[in-house]
């Protein structure tokens, strides 16, 4: 399944969870500071996925796997983060902050998953035209931390 988003948020993030997540997006465990740098928050249940531009404008590839990307090669992406969420109800949502507007739901097999952010085009955020761009993919695979693949250096 590949899908095309376009929507806007605010705080600088929009969540990926699962429909039922008792993960809590107001702790101050979500958006820790390793969190922040990393672009990437995690709860139970919950991923908080941090964007660049200032207009809360998210443009984005979601993508579901059925296995892993093997390709490393990250030349055309500033920043590649992953996390684990498990998915208990069997809905996978995309959801906007603060007002958690559902902006993609779809039913999906329970169990643990693999989320990838690629970031790309991050200096053009502050631009009066954003082009910061987001890949999604999503794929089974066991329970791991949270892992930085490649860091943006601005």
């Amino acid at each position: 399944m590949k899908l095309k988003l376009k929507f806007t948020t605010d705080y600088g993030q929009f969540y990926i969870n699962d429909k039922n997540a008792k993960g809590n997006t107001s702790s101050d465990n979500f958006w820790s500071e390793v969190a922040f740098q990393d672009k990437l928050a995690v709860e139970d249940g919950v991923l908080g996925i941090g964007i660049a531009n200032d207009e809360g404008i998210v443009d984005c590839l979601f993508e579901i796997l059925n296995s892993k990307n093997l390709d490393d090669n990250f030349s055309k992406f500033d920043h590649v983060v992953e996390a684990s969420l498990k998915i208990h109800s069997g809905v996978l949502q995309v959801l906007d902050c603060p007002f958690s507007e559902v902006e993609m739901e779809t039913k999906i097999e329970n169990g643990d998953y693999r989320i990838r952010v690629y970031s790309s085009n991050l200096k053009s955020a502050y631009d009066e035209n954003p082009k910061d761009f987001y890949k999604i993919e999503m794929w089974k695979e066991s329970y791991k931390e949270r892992e930085v693949l490649k860091r943006y250096q601005d």
